[in-house]
């Protein structure tokens, strides 16, 4: 296994431990990281893109590592699974995002319904890239 891949692992289970102990901000955090690193480490064990020359591409591009890669990884839903697990793929990522910002950034009270939903949307989505490629 990957580093990156046990780290989206250890970030999944920070987000379930840290809902137990009603710390919802840091579990959305973890969540939502838990996704990006796998979607990270999927451009390069599915897809064959190395860590440098995605950091490289994104330099190029003058674009953020996140928006990037939520792109890439969009795209080739789309284009291998259709509109609709697109369509749900790209709402549920962009929502935890969204949530990652607000509780990282905003000052906000976070609930647990929002973290619990931030950890299930992430569930949703590991699951999917798991059974899909393969990681």
């Amino acid at each position: 296994m990957s580093k990156l891949q046990a780290k989206s692992d250890f970030n999944i289970q920070a987000a379930e431990l840290l809902i137990k102990n009603n710390l919802f901000a840091p579990s959305i955090h973890c969540s939502y990281y838990s996704c990006f690193q796998l979607m990270k480490f999927t451009m390069n064990d599915f897809f064959g893109i190395e860590y440098d020359n995605l950091s490289q591409t994104i330099a190029l591009n003058k674009t953020n590592a996140h928006t990037y890669i939520i792109k890439y990884i969009s795209h080739e839903i789309r284009k291998n699974f259709g509109r609709e697990d697109y369509r749900v793929f790209n709402n549920k990522i962009k929502d935890l995002k969204t949530f990652r910002e607000q509780s990282d950034y905003d000052d906000i009270e976070v609930s647990i319904d929002e973290g619990n939903k931030a950890y299930k949307y992430a569930n949703d989505i590991l699951s999917f890239l798991k059974r899909n490629f393969h990681v």
